[in-house]
């Protein structure tokens, strides 16, 4: 009797167009047991077993389940790849916003800058105003204490100035001085 070729696993899905996971699920689902297994655990199939497993995936139920399943995968590759159009054009608008918007603010940004300056200028040109008036108001007060009339000061109050003295203090005026705020006696 001549041995009859067997066949791996490997060489089985090659044949079949079709993955590890899906020949392990359809030998489990179809009862496939290997005629022979190695000590390291490679398997071998009949010829019988191989060509059921082919004709089922490249001519039977298998083939439309396949072309399904791949059909499927292209239909999803197709909608992420719009998806992923859709929000890089989505993206896209929002960066232009953001710009555009970016854009309003530096302009607004830079008128308060100038507003600031101007509001600075003011407040200093007001200070020195103020600084002016105020020169102008002691020399004014300064004037009006002693008239000066040809070079020449005259006094025209009797009022003592403010380094001087009175020429004489009444008792009653030094003893209400010296007592302090809190005796009411």
């Amino acid at each position: 009797m001549s041995e009859e070729k067997l066949y791996t696993i490997n060489e089985i899905i090659k044949d079949a167009e079709i993955a590890r996971s899906t020949f392990d699920k359809f030998a489990e689902s179809n009862n496939l047991r290997p005629v022979k297994t190695e000590k390291r655990g490679k398997k071998f199939y009949s010829l019988k077993d191989k060509e059921l497993v082919v004709s089922h995936y490249l001519n039977g139920k298998g083939k439309e389940e396949k072309e399904k399943y791949t059909n499927h995968k292209a239909e999803r590759r197709d909608e992420v790849v719009d998806l992923l159009k859709e929000q890089v054009q989505q993206l896209k608008q929002a960066n232009e916003q953001l710009v555009h918007d970016n854009d309003i603010l530096t302009d607004q940004l830079r008128a308060k800058d100038e507003q600031i300056a101007s509001a600075h200028q003011l407040a200093d040109q007001a200070q020195k105003l103020h600084l002016g008036m105020e020169q102008q108001m002691k020399m004014l007060t300064e004037s009006s204490e002693s008239p000066v009339v040809d070079g020449e000061t005259t006094e025209t109050n009797n009022k003592p100035s403010k380094d001087e003295k009175p020429a004489q203090e009444t008792p009653d005026t030094k003893k209400a001085t010296s007592k302090s705020w809190w005796h009411f006696w």
